[in-house]
């Protein structure tokens, strides 16, 4: 046979018809099917995947919602009022139906430790389980769906049928006791942090705000979120026979590791993001235990520029985090009046 015969009996033959392509020769047929078998795989896998990540930030950030929410909404406690205001005038300014934002902030007091939350489970899990009001049920469905990789569908499925009533108390004692595992950093540092428990004045010098954040230290520990704890403040350290001195240091159990914070009054610039690199690899090196994760550094600063954060922290970003603080939220009454001007 000619090589030219040959080549031609090897080619893949294929026609075009109802602009779908078919193959003729078996061999070829039965090798592109199996390509395109693996290749349909990587891309169900791979759109599963994007929309979990897509979900698990939904999760997130209606948590950071609702926390943010019920915090405004406990300032004005004594006023009954005050909370059906609030929902219905960020309904308007956000974009929201107000049943979603009943949703999100009954979605935080049923889930009020972020660190409960589960990657594997979606929003709409979340909305079948802040319908069950007993914490112990809570807990159970939501383990359970955990381990058994349940649908929203299913977990539906599950509660309607009135599972945890028809299991023994030691199967519910055993799914409940889930041991929480450590978290990443970005999940624990917020961007912004509310400061006007400390009733700050024009001016304050830096000193002033670390002093002030001393004797509040209860309000601000519960400000960086749960699971911290103060451990020193102007801790001093020696570098080359020179001793320098942190703001703020803090502990998080949830991560774990040692925090050191810089208290800044007025803008971070990037040598301040220079300064707390040499501070965490000292502390790194001298006084970091072997059961811990890596010291974090975190700067609060009345305002950065997004530009030079963005360069000054490159390859930094798990290392050194930015955050700015705010002293004043807008009153009650101003709020009002925004609305009348809208109305």
């Amino acid at each position: 046979m000619s090589a030219r015969r040959q080549s031609q009996t090897i080619k893949t033959k294929y026609m075009i018809k109802n602009k779908q392509i078919k193959i003729k020769d078996t061999t070829v047929d039965k090798d592109y099917q199996g390509l395109l078998k693996e290749l349909k795989s990587l891309l169900d896998k791979g759109l599963y995947t994007a929309y979990k990540t897509v979900d698990n930030i939904k999760v997130q950030t209606y948590w950071q919602i609702g926390e943010r929410i019920v915090r405004e909404e406990l300032k004005y406690k004594d006023r009954a009022e005050y909370g059906k205001f609030l929902i219905d005038k960020l309904a308007i300014d956000l974009g929201f139906k107000k049943r979603r934002l009943y949703e999100i902030t009954q979605f935080y007091h049923a889930f009020p430790i972020v660190r409960a939350l589960h990657a594997q489970l979606s929003w709409y899990h979340y909305l079948e389980l802040i319908k069950i009001k007993s914490d112990n049920q809570r807990v159970f469905y939501q383990n359970k769906t955990v381990q058994n990789s349940w649908s929203y569908r299913e977990l539906h499925k599950q509660i309607k049928s009135q599972l945890y009533e028809k299991v023994t108390p030691e199967e519910i004692k055993a799914i409940s006791q889930v041991t929480l595992s450590p978290v990443e950093a970005p999940e624990v540092f917020k961007d912004t942090y509310d400061f006007n428990f400390l009733q700050l004045e024009e001016g304050n010098k830096e000193k002033e705000l670390e002093n002030l954040i001393v004797k509040n230290v209860e309000n601000f520990l519960k400000e960086l979120g749960e699971g911290f704890s103060f451990t020193g403040q102007q801790v001093p350290i020696k570098i080359d026979s020179q001793t320098h001195y942190i703001d703020l240091v803090v502990y998080n159990k949830a991560i774990p590791c040692n925090i050191l914070i810089d208290l800044k009054v007025g803008k971070i610039s990037s040598n301040d993001i220079g300064q707390m690199n040499k501070y965490v690899g000292y502390y790194k090196r001298h006084r970091q235990y072997e059961h811990e994760r890596d010291t974090i550094g975190l700067i609060i600063g009345q305002e950065a520029g997004n530009e030079e954060m963005q360069f000054a922290l490159d390859k930094l970003e798990k290392q050194i985090f930015i955050a700015v603080y705010q002293t004043k939220l807008p009153s009650e009454e101003k709020i009002r009046k925004a609305v009348k001007k809208l109305s």
